[in-house]
């Protein structure tokens, strides 16, 4: 599923001279808005993205009517996500040509695609330009309508007085909003309308790449849910992202209303070293080193990102704006671009007190490139203070590079498969860690969460198959499938155009037991609360997700029965949360979260609206009150009391290192010894049988499917 962002990392500087021109949005009318068509390269493009789509991708993929019905539901998701724009009778009339969407697939005639886009442009254009109308006038608030807040599964309105009548409550929800956090009437409306008039503004900034990257991921999403279209843009983030590095300035922007605004400032960077910058800072204009500018305001964030990033050496003078409207001040701030190591997303080792004793923590955001060697140099320094036992941190971990996946599981076990990979036509391929050596063969205890997918998968489900790890947390996201990113440029290319790239399904991989993590995921042996809709986050809530299926196993040697201690490791863990605020506090969270969602819908009301507030700050207070008292902390009368960069206590992470020092125990008390292998006791399971510890579990009872 495509999804677009707002935030981007960038690296940049700035010059300290004073910039003086004048920061102003410029609000276009309906007539400025472009009309978008197919540009040269487009084709190109759409014919190589076609040929990798149907010919290559793991998927069977025929191009018919029946997918070209779910090419133009997947198209109006991204036009009209929230189903404001369209009538039902109008959605009939566009599947109706759904052979004018299947020339464009087979023949890359993209017209109607574009025709589409150009026509959601002006829906949105009238859209807003009513909200800018309406917001002047009297906004009554005492009513009885009600705002379905999510409305992608619902059907379409029928008539344009229904979508009226959307566009109505969605307008009053957000002024509402406004007023709830202590906006007066005025700010209310002022703020709304900056807000308005910006997305008019941006609206007539979208170019033909726009209409190009969503119809091609229309197309994508379509198939499976991992195939994509990146832009030339997203590409070069996307190789920022795999590599954690680029070339800029340093700072993490966002988009709010019509300014670009510094979100994080990354430690060591030019925009760091300045001294200068600070999160939430404006950005309001841009000078380079030529002494070209451009006023910034009411410009796209990736615009902005374009102008800002650069090549290593090179100047830019950013103009900045602070503090409140009232009273900001501007000044400019050049900075020389540099070299950025995301260190920020470099996995990172800490150690845990728990009961006198040290457990090791090792966090990993992601599986970028030679992320292996720095968790082997954490392991080092971790094991010099005399850990007594280690966990991996993979939570929200959204996966990676395959081979680092592999490497990073081989610093764990001694040579054997760690991942079955199966392409297209069958073939089933053991990717396997060929090193025998280890970094670290104490107890091991791999934390995962919902938003674990991909190669935390991979890495999770091999320690727990071999009896390596025990997992806990909540159960991973259910990502079985393997992608590739293949540039569309070729060499014998002389054009000189930016195609961008694609991830394309290759493959599925499957446990070396030879059950899938394909929608089921991984399952911890010991189960957190969780702190997401299973039935709203997870592979299994994709739309033309690829179905779980299984294949044999593989031969590997395991180590431990993990099994065998689940059962007093989870009755030490209860009784260790019992009473154990935060857990107590994410399962009230997610029961009300529950409840509202049930509803579906939002009164538009003020004084229903108040009440809910009143609630909802009552339940926020008395939590954050609780997780202070258990931290030895004063109570506050208002959740702003907190200081900007206070942290509670990650409990989650704290007893999953309890629940390691309880695995140190219990291992030194159970396991069997072995001459190879010191502490863990292994067994064989392809085909001979070892002693299990402590119980007469089997090795076969290990499989998981």
């Amino acid at each position: 599923m495509l999804r677009f962002t707002t935030k981007l990392a960038l690296g940049t500087a700035l010059l300290c001279a004073a910039l003086t021109a004048e920061a102003k949005l410029t609000v276009p009318e309906l007539e400025d808005l472009p009309i978008l068509s197919q540009e040269q390269q487009h084709h190109t493009a759409c014919s190589r993205t076609a040929n990798y789509f149907i010919r290559a991708h793991y998927k069977t993929v025929e191009i018919n009517d029946a997918f070209a019905d779910i090419v133009i539901d997947r198209y109006l998701t991204y036009l009209d996500y929230n189903k404001s724009l369209y009538t039902q009778n109008e959605v009939d009339e566009i599947h109706n040509n759904r052979s004018r969407i299947l020339r464009a697939l087979n023949f890359c005639d993209l017209g109607y695609p574009y025709e589409l886009f150009n026509d959601a442009l002006r829906r949105r254009f009238a859209k807003y330009k009513f909200f800018v109308d309406y917001i002047k006038g009297p906004i009554d608030l005492n009513g009885h309508e009600t705002l379905e807040f999510d409305r992608k599964d619902s059907p379409y309105f029928k008539t344009a007085d229904e979508l009226r009548s959307q566009w109505i409550a969605e307008i009053k929800n957000e002024y509402l909003n406004q007023i709830l956090n202590d906006k007066t009437p005025e700010e209310a409306r002022q703020r709304l309308t900056r807000r308005y008039e910006a997305a008019l503004s941006k609206l007539a900034q979208t170019n033909s790449e726009d209409v190009f990257s969503t119809f091609e991921n229309a197309f994508a999403s379509s198939i499976d849910p991992h195939t994509s279209y990146l832009s030339p843009d997203d590409s070069e983030s996307f190789n920022d992202d795999i590599n954690l590095s680029l070339e800029g300035i340093g700072a993490v922007l966002t988009s709010e209303d019509e300014y670009t605004v510094i979100n994080e400032v990354m430690p060591g960077s030019p925009a760091e070293l300045s001294k200068k910058l600070k999160a939430k800072d404006r950005i309001v204009g841009v000078r380079q080193e030529d002494g070209t500018y451009d006023d910034i305001i009411g410009w796209r964030l990736t615009d902005v990102v374009r102008k800002i990033k650069g090549p290593k050496g090179t100047k830019v003078t950013l103009e900045i704006e602070r503090g409140d409207d009232g009273s900001s001040k501007t000044f400019a701030v050049e900075l020389v671009r540099d070299k950025i190591r995301l260190q920020d997303r470099e996995a990172k080792g800490e150690i845990k007190e728990v009961n006198g004793a040290k457990i090791g923590v090792i966090s990993i955001k992601s599986f970028y490139t030679d992320l292996h060697k720095d968790i082997k140099r954490e392991i080092d320094k971790l094991s010099a203070d005399g850990i007594k036992a280690l966990v991996i941190d993979l939570r929200s971990n959204g996966g990676g590079l395959l081979p680092e996946a592999i490497m990073s599981t081989g610093l764990f076990i001694a040579k054997g498969p760690v991942v079955q990979v199966r392409d297209a036509i069958g073939n089933v391929m053991p990717q396997a860690d060929e090193d025998e050596s280890t970094a670290y063969q104490g107890p091991l205890v791999v934390l995962i969460n919902r938003l674990s997918a991909s190669s935390s998968e991979i890495m999770a489900a091999a320690l727990r198959d071999y009896g390596r790890a025990l997992i806990v947390g909540d159960n991973s996201f259910g990502k079985g499938t393997v992608q590739q990113n293949r540039p569309l440029a070729r060499v014998y290319d002389f054009s000189g155009e930016e195609l961008g790239s694609i991830h394309y399904t290759i493959a599925k991989f499957y446990r070396i037991t030879g059950g899938s993590t394909q929608l089921k995921g991984v399952a911890p042996d010991i189960a957190f609360p969780p702190q997401v809709d299973d039935d709203e986050v997870g592979e299994a809530s994709e739309p033309y997700a690829l179905p779980w299926d299984k294949i044999k196993p593989t031969a590997y040697k395991g180590y431990l029965n993990i099994d065998a201690y689940v059962p007093e490791l989870t009755k030490l863990h209860a009784n260790r949360i019992q009473d154990n605020v935060t857990f107590k506090l994410i399962k009230e969270e997610m029961a009300r979260y529950q409840e509202r969602k049930a509803g579906k819908v939002l009164p538009v009301n003020l004084a229903e609206r108040q009440a809910m507030k009143k609630d909802d700050d009552a339940f926020r207070l008395r939590g954050i009150n609780e997780r202070l008292k258990a931290m030895g902390r004063q109570p506050v009368k208002d959740p702003d009391d907190l200081p900007e960069d206070f942290e509670f206590n990650d409990a989650l992470l704290d007893e999953a290192a309890a629940i390691a020092g309880d695995f140190a125990d219990a291992i030194a008390q159970h396991t069997y010894q072995a001459e190879d292998t010191p502490i863990f006791t292994r067994f064989s399971l392809s085909g001979t049988q070892s002693p299990a510890a402590p119980s007469e579990l089997t090795a076969e009872q290990l499989r998981v499917n």
